[in-house]
């Protein structure tokens, strides 16, 4: 493509930000872009950066500029001009919501399928709708984690000048949020991976002096995750260092329809 050019895409979440040598911090940003139905990676977005006239939200539909990503051989990764954001309507129906998902060519059945399809071509995201969501849980992370990530926390913080605005304290990711799920594959082994989410994050940041945290967010994650109740939604993409290695990065879960023959994702 060109250098930029403008596309209206529609957000579909965030991971929790990293570290970044050359970019301070980074966020990466999922999305679909309005003209294919494709997904698109956005990174780094500068997410706790952005002016408000800026800073977008889940299922908000933005027309910006962006580019191929020039140090990122994933297809689907694109560097974004913060500063071209505009922020458009916010899709609010879950039925209309849907309808981008299950028409993208990025849904999959198995996440078998979704490795198949990035050994062929590179795909690197994709959309999956769980059979069964198998458990939820959290789990405290090393202080080796710990230690070197306030050592890359006390770098940064050193280097404000570079970075020009007032850099803002980052603070430790203490847990770790995993789901287990099948896919629709009855072959499936089944999956474990750790939820990137930025708002589970907060969630759980914001609990923290309850003593009953942790139940709070298994139980939050459990209702969100209801596939007896909901239709689950997995947004998953593999990781640049590790192509063959995918991460859950977001989810959505509407109320479950209530014809559930209305639609068949794969017959």
């Amino acid at each position: 493509m060109e250098k930029w050019q403008e596309r209206r895409i529609l957000i579909l979440g965030t991971t929790y930000p990293s570290h970044s040598t050359k970019y301070n911090e980074t966020v990466c940003t999922g999305g679909i872009e309005e003209e294919s139905g494709r997904m698109v990676r956005l990174h780094p977005v500068p997410i706790r950066y952005l002016k408000p006239q800026h800073r977008f939200q889940k299922f908000q539909w933005i027309r910006a500029k962006i580019t191929k990503h020039d140090s990122d051989p994933r297809p689907e990764s694109f560097r974004i001009e913060s500063q071209s954001i505009v922020l458009e309507d916010v899709v609010s129906d879950h039925e209309t919501r849907r309808g981008y998902l299950e028409r993208s060519p990025h849904l999959v059945e198995s996440l078998e399928a979704l490795k198949e399809r990035q050994k062929a071509d590179g795909t690197s995201l994709g959309i999956i709708v769980p059979r069964d969501i198998l458990d939820c849980s959290i789990e405290k992370r090393p202080e080796s984690e710990r230690a070197e990530w306030m050592r890359r926390e006390r770098a940064r913080l050193s280097q404000e000048k570079l970075f020009g605005d007032a850099v803002k304290p980052l603070d430790f990711p203490e847990i770790e949020f995993a789901v287990k799920w099948a896919c629709q594959n009855d072959q499936c082994p089944t999956h474990t991976m750790h939820l990137l989410q930025w708002g589970i994050h907060e969630l759980y940041r914001k609990l923290q002096s309850d003593p009953d945290c942790n139940a709070k967010v298994i139980e939050k994650m459990q209702s969100e995750l209801d596939e007896g109740n909901r239709d689950v939604f997995l947004f998953l993409g593999n990781f640049r260092g590790v192509m063959y290695n995918f991460g859950l990065m977001d989810s959505y879960s509407p109320p479950k329809r209530k014809d559930p023959d209305q639609f068949s994702l794969f017959s």
